[in-house]
């Protein structure tokens, strides 16, 4: 890859670290599309949020885990100085995340990067939801709700809710449902081509959001409601400088797996 010489950052953490970037003589940019690269530093919500405003651009994103679990990011903060090395020199990959989208009912488009979910409202009574594939009914569901998630959004809201775990790389997507009646509806993967319709059989209460990696940016849906989740025809680019190459020894001690409580 090309060697890297011009980064952008949000601004709230340009004071911070801006100048540390200085220090091994980078250009900070205030406009995105003259970045060579952006540069994101916090934790999984920090860098998620620059993800999304990124999006379409075609500029990779640096994630530096400044806070807990850091999934998404390609290093830790004290390994920052190592990573622009790399990016000085080239030495470097980027990889493409899926990205998810829906419409709304009101018309609205919005976008995933870690999953698209209809969650039933705090004042609100379990949701029956219909799920079709590619047009074939496969359950319906009696929950707080149901979501589809990517493989690099597998670690988030997906896994507390019993979803599996999936490699980055695998080119499919999770349904998983948000605390289920039956024991037996479980979580279900499937191409990532799919199209994946979720209708509203029965609600009670206030209405159900649509939610897109958490927030509520498409409203609400009521009894008999549908929308179609798919994969977009928009990808987020990461930058990987090898620190994440070994992902399963990674996996495992974010997760404190092989350690004894």
């Amino acid at each position: 890859m090309k060697a890297v010489k011009k980064i952008y950052m949000p601004g709230s953490t340009i004071a911070e670290y801006g100048s540390l970037l200085s220090e091994y003589h980078m250009e900070i940019v205030s406009e995105i599309l003259k970045a060579d690269i952006a540069v994101a530093i916090g934790g999984d919500g920090t860098i998620l949020k620059v993800m999304d405003k990124l999006l379409g651009t075609n500029v990779p994103i640096l994630g530096v885990n400044a806070g807990h679990l850091g999934f998404l990011a390609d290093c830790e903060l004290h390994e920052i100085s190592e990573s622009i090395q790399c990016l000085r020199t080239g030495d470097y990959e980027i990889e493409n995340l899926p990205v998810l989208k829906t419409t709304g009912p009101g018309g609205i488009c919005v976008r995933a990067l870690n999953e698209i979910c209809i969650s039933r409202a705090a004042e609100g009574g379990i949701l029956h939801i219909r799920v079709l594939v590619d047009g074939r009914e496969v359950a319906v569901m009696a929950s707080d709700g149901v979501m589809v998630s990517t493989p690099s959004g597998s670690t988030a809201y997906n896994l507390s809710c019993g979803g599996p775990i999936l490699h980055p790389n695998l080119p499919v997507a999770i349904i998983t449902s948000i605390c289920p009646h039956l024991l037996a509806i479980r979580p279900i993967v499937v191409p990532l081509s799919a199209r994946i319709e979720f209708t509203i059989i029965r609600s009670r209460g206030k209405k159900p959001l649509i939610l897109a990696d958490g927030i509520a940016k498409c409203g609400s849906m009521k009894q008999g409601d549908s929308i179609t989740v798919q994969v977009s025809s928009l990808s987020c680019p990461v930058v990987r400088t090898g620190k994440k190459s070994d992902y399963y020894a990674m996996l495992g001690k974010k997760l404190g797996w092989g350690y004894r409580g």
